[in-house]
């Protein structure tokens, strides 16, 4: 049997956490060759030299280079880039890829006000493409759009939490969403101070965050056509990387926990990264960050006291909720197998 041959891929915007992610997921993929790393500031160095995940290994000879150097076609393209850095290299990207493979906040919202809104930098450049918001376990895939925008990290671990309450119509429309998350969902970037946030635990954004209208508009458009009135707020936690949302919400008149055991596990038994929790008990076996951390995992449990419903999500902030989802909803679009390459990111550590 002949062998399959390798697809080419490039990384814009490498040198980020996710960037890295993605390269050290994708260097062990058995279909999937990384050829160009772009990144501004490291330009001209070895990737590998410059990712402490490879501190002891031989480097290959892939050096970062500028976008501007992407002079080649690829298969596909994972862009991490800065939300609205992407639209200003966009139209001389897509011209030379099948797919692009977007994990920054650009594109993701359809509604052009709300876009204009959250994400002003996007619309600074003329688009004529289209694109599409894909959730791997709940969306269709549409092989004739040409970017595909992933989640951002708490929306999709805010969506996994409630999708099957939302999707059956079990629920109010008013929901409570709490949101924690660890250091690295800040990028390297981040101004916050070590000293701030080890050993704490505060509030990061209580109003306004732009993952707020992402979750509406995936319920009303893009996953169901169920509208959603949300308060959502993020904590930071004294934890490198990791999510937890509890969803709160109230069962409709005359919704049973059966009916909503019965939803999620309809949608999430055979699913190969969301692990449900069947029980309705709080302990070892319910969502943590400890046990998705490292992997592209994510946990599901739904706690019910009468009408009151708490829904909990948990997943690897870096991995489920950015490079691991990508590289996953590329198994797919590419008709590989789904967890193709991250297979390797399958246990967490315990204790």
């Amino acid at each position: 049997m002949r062998e399959l041959e390798n697809l080419k891929v490039a990384i814009i915007g490498g040198n980020g956490f996710t960037g890295a992610e993605l390269y050290r997921i994708l260097e062990s993929h058995p279909r999937f060759n990384v050829t160009f790393v772009s990144s501004e500031s490291k330009s001209g160095k070895f990737v590998e030299s410059n990712m402490r995940s490879f501190a002891y290994h031989k480097p290959k000879k892939l050096r970062f280079k500028s976008i501007k150097e992407l002079d080649e076609t690829y298969d596909a393209v994972f862009a991490c880039l800065p939300t609205g850095v992407l639209p200003q290299y966009i139209e001389s990207i897509i011209p030379k890829t099948k797919y692009l493979f977007n994990v920054s906040g650009d594109y993701r919202l359809g509604d052009t006000e709300l876009s204009h809104l959250f994400y002003p930098e996007t619309h600074k450049y003329a688009t004529n493409f289209k694109t599409h918001y894909f959730v791997p376990e709940l969306s269709e895939i549409e092989k004739d759009a040409k970017v595909i925008n992933l989640p951002g990290c708490m929306a999709v671990t805010s969506i996994y939490s409630l999708y099957p309450l939302i999707k059956e119509n079990l629920v109010e429309s008013n929901i409570i969403i709490d949101a924690k998350t660890g250091s690295s969902g800040g990028g390297k970037s981040s101004t916050e101070h070590h000293a701030e946030r080890a050993q704490n635990f505060r509030p990061h954004k209580l109003h306004g965050h732009r993952h707020k209208p992402e979750i509406e508009h995936a319920f009303g458009h893009y996953l169901s056509n169920q509208e959603v009135d949300l308060l959502f707020s993020v904590y930071s936690l004294s934890l490198p990387r990791g999510i937890m949302v509890s969803s709160y919400s109230k069962l409709k008149e005359n919704v049973s926990e059966v009916d909503v055991r019965k939803a999620f596990y309809k949608f999430y038994n055979k699913q190969k990264f969301i692990h449900y929790f069947k029980s309705n008990q709080v302990g070892i076996n319910s969502p943590m960050i400890k046990t998705v951390v490292g992997t592209n995992n994510a946990e599901v449990g739904v706690y019910i006291e009468g009408r009151n419903c708490v829904s909990v999500a948990s997943i690897d902030n870096l991995l489920k909720g950015a490079a691991g989802q990508a590289v996953q909803a590329a198994n797919l679009y590419f008709d590989l197998p789904e967890d193709m390459g991250l297979n390797l990111q399958a246990e967490g550590v315990w204790p």
